[in-house]
């Protein structure tokens, strides 16, 4: 039975493009059928090979660009447990592993079956009975204005925790505990941890990052102002208000799976987040 592999790249950056058809090439030649999101296929020549990324159900999906182009393509694809082969463009992308300098090697070794698949959980939300987009890196409550602060109550199960006046709030799951909530004061859990965060933006009162279990119902019951603006992993945006003014999250049953082909999460910490500016000011220097 033939594989079937859906490309998707950040339709900005020449590099990105030109490797888009190479990395097309290399799995058509290795047998695959090979289908390109609908706007990178026409801007590559390849019109007759796109697809909606709402449709694209592949074994598997190359993504090429940074962090946000993965988390753009995780929202959309119609299966959300379908392995993801990222390959990054610059220096900071931290859920990618490959550089495009090494991409075609990758694959290579992709096609031997020289990898192993690493697996994290994402965060389901929902308003009432509605369920929004799982969360791969976090969910943002904020206000819809920015020159007001949000005064919410956090829960977990029925058990309330602590009230939050400030910027907004921030639940992140494992892998997202490197993204917003990481710049925001949050803190870093090892991938081995089943858990997430609760990470308050800019608190007026003494409130500090809280990391749950992973059976965990949270709740953000927002108190005021009454409209309020919900944003999942930076893209998914949908404001509520009025009786809406709770929202639950937790672990979803759906998880996200990656192609790697050595699994060094410090590594990968220490080179693209916690010492990269001090690398960059040594070779400028």
């Amino acid at each position: 039975m033939d594989k079937s592999v859906g490309i998707t790249a950040r339709l900005d950056r020449t590099e990105a493009l030109k490797l888009a058809l190479e990395v097309s090439n290399r799995f058509k030649a290795a047998g695959f059928s090979v289908f390109l999101e609908r706007e990178l296929a026409e801007l590559v020549g390849e019109g007759e090979r796109a697809i909606p990324l709402e449709k694209m159900d592949t074994d598997l999906i190359v993504i090429i660009g940074g962090d946000g182009t993965i988390l753009r393509t995780c929202l959309r694809i119609p299966k959300p447990e379908t392995p993801i082969f990222a390959i990054g463009l610059g220096t900071r992308a931290f859920l990618t592993e490959i550089s495009h300098e090494r991409a075609l090697e990758a694959i290579n070794l992709y096609i031997k079956g020289s990898y192993k698949i690493e697996t994290h959980s994402k965060i389901a939300s929902f308003i009432g009975d509605f369920r929004l987009p799982d969360a791969l890196n976090e969910v943002f409550i904020t206000t819809r204005h920015l020159s007001k602060i949000l005064h919410a109550k956090i829960w977990k199960d029925n058990v309330e925790v602590a009230d939050c006046w400030g910027d907004g709030i921030i639940i992140a799951s494992q892998v997202g505990s490197t993204a917003y909530s990481f710049s925001t004061g949050g803190p870093i859990v090892d991938p081995s941890l089943d858990a997430f965060i609760v990470t308050p933006v800019c608190p007026v009162n003494l409130i500090r990052p809280i990391v749950f279990p992973d059976n965990s119902r949270i709740t953000i019951e927002i108190l005021k102002p009454k409209n309020a603006t919900i944003i999942i992993d930076g893209d998914y945006r949908r404001e509520i208000g009025g009786r809406e003014n709770r929202i639950t999250a937790m672990i979803s049953e759906h998880k996200v799976n990656f192609i790697r082909f050595r699994y060094d999460f410090y590594r990968r910490l220490r080179e693209r987040l916690l010492f990269p500016l001090e690398e960059e000011n040594e070779q400028k220097t």
